[in-house]
């Protein structure tokens, strides 16, 4: 179980900040949990700002996998990054020590045109049967070690986005968020495609939490701990930009929330 974080904002933010959120977060741990966030992996996936997707991971290091992770990703500016710290659940903890297991995961297999990028918390129950499921053939980072079950979410997601709108009325979230079960799942997906560049974010069920923040500008900060963000930049921001928060869930909160947001204007 474990902490997700990110943003699209108007003004470029460079990715260590984001990454020294990552080692604050991957550390959290509240007096109702037993363990703490992260601390077996972290990832980032950010645009660079001439609209190259960029992922970089690092899975569990002898000290912080966050701090491993500042080590090996540029310092370059960004608008739009998602960042994930992972505490994996005991069937996957034997696979921490490899940094394709790491998250964010990517899912580029169906279009050139089409990129989905994901970050998860949570447990999807049912990945198994979700991936047999799949009509097309995929690449799975994570096969290299052992089948990850949230690789199964951007990979879901890429074939719901390029369906025929006849074949569904639902759009690809809603459909998404039916689909994964468990006792709580909750998600960030970037889609980059030439008609739409959206950021997806939902809560499903009792996880280790998220909050998110907008502004009137439509910028968007979200992370699974809210005293986390106080901490760092992203939390002067939130004071200073007008930001308000629109969805709360705590540990294990039981809530359920979807929305899309369009970024194009952070490209």
């Amino acid at each position: 179980m474990c902490g997700i974080f990110g943003f699209a904002l108007k003004n470029t933010v460079n990715v260590h900040e984001a990454v020294n959120l990552l080692e604050i977060l991957e550390r959290e741990k509240s007096e109702k949990e037993k363990n703490p966030l992260g601390g077996y992996g972290a990832g980032v996936a950010f645009l660079a700002l001439n609209g190259e997707v960029k992922v970089s991971k690092a899975g569990k290091t002898s000290s912080s996998p966050a701090r491993k992770l500042y080590e090996l990703v540029e310092n370059e500016p960004t608008r739009v990054l998602i960042g994930h710290v992972r505490f994996p659940i005991p069937e996957f903890m034997q696979t921490s020590g490899f940094k394709e297991t790491a998250q964010p995961y990517l899912a580029r297999c169906l279009s050139p045109n089409l990129t989905v990028v994901s970050v998860h918390n949570g447990k999807v129950a049912n990945y198994k049967q979700l991936k047999e499921k799949l009509k097309h053939r995929h690449f799975f980072e994570s096969e290299k070690v052992e089948f990850i079950d949230s690789e199964v979410i951007p990979h879901l997601f890429e074939e719901l986005t390029l369906e025929k709108p006849s074949a569904n009325k639902d759009n690809a979230l809603a459909r998404l968020f039916s689909l994964l079960e468990g006792e709580g799942n909750t998600a960030a997906i970037l889609q980059l495609n030439s008609s739409n560049k959206l950021l997806h974010l939902f809560h499903k069920g009792k996880t280790r939490g998220l909050t998110v923040w907008t502004n009137d500008h439509g910028e968007i900060i979200f992370c699974s701990r809210e005293n986390v963000v106080q901490k760092t930049l992203f939390g002067t921001l939130i004071a200073k930009e007008g930001f308000r928060k629109i969805f709360g869930a705590g540990f294990r909160e039981d809530k359920a929330w979807k929305h899309s947001f369009r970024i194009e204007g952070f490209l």
